[in-house]
């Protein structure tokens, strides 16, 4: 049964790319432009559509405005973004490549721009998975990716010392982090303020940094 269910569960999600794909090659969206002239790209934007971003997806929803591996900012000049944003998306990246990644990402920005960062914690799992009677099951998709589609796989782990680490290595001035709740360009919900679904209040298992080029 339970296969039965995982079967039309991935056909409806092939289904439903089909005709994203199709939608997508008739209407290609058009570039949004902010009133305060900021230039903002959401890397790996999935199926959040904030309007005010410029959305970046390997998976070709409508929304998107560039279908592209979000590890190649080649389409984008030098010094050409305010801010880069970036929920639960570094972590799908090979450790081998994430300086160069970062480094990609940084030469977009323009000269004090943001790189805003959400990935798993791995301080934070590690917690969970004690407080939890050291059960994988509970922490198995933060850690491992929620593999529902061929991209949806981590390849990397982070804590906040070692990625403001890598930030830093890649030539970013300040790294900080920032909340939800107040940061600018983020009226949407995803990731970076969402929590496990354990006990009454859930659990946060996320990490949010911004660093400064």
């Amino acid at each position: 049964m339970q296969m039965m269910k995982n079967i039309l569960k991935n056909l409806k999600s092939f289904i439903r790319l089909r005709l994203n794909y199709t939608k997508r090659f008739f209407l290609k969206p058009k570039l949004p432009i902010n009133k305060d002239g900021k230039v903002l790209l959401h890397l790996g934007c999935g199926e959040i559509n904030s309007p005010e971003y410029v959305n970046i997806d390997t998976r070709p929803f409508s929304h998107v405005h560039c279908i592209s591996d979000i590890t190649d900012l080649s389409e984008f000049c030098d010094n050409s973004a305010d801010l880069i944003y970036a929920c639960m998306v570094l972590e799908h990246i090979s450790r081998t490549k994430l300086l160069e990644v970062l480094i990609e990402w940084r030469r977009v920005l323009k000269k004090k721009g943001i790189l805003r960062l959400t990935v798993p914690d791995f301080d934070k799992i590690v917690d969970c998975y004690h407080k939890n009677h050291s059960n994988i099951e509970v922490i198995a998709p933060a850690l491992m990716g929620g593999q529902g589609y061929e991209s949806n796989f981590h390849f990397s782990v982070f804590n906040k010392e070692y990625l403001s680490r890598l930030l830093k290595e890649a030539g970013f001035k300040e790294v900080f982090e920032w909340d939800p709740q107040k940061a600018q360009y983020h009226n949407f919900s995803d990731w970076a303020n969402k929590k496990l679904a354990i006990g009454e209040d859930g659990v946060s298992v996320s990490l949010n940094l911004e660093a400064v080029k």
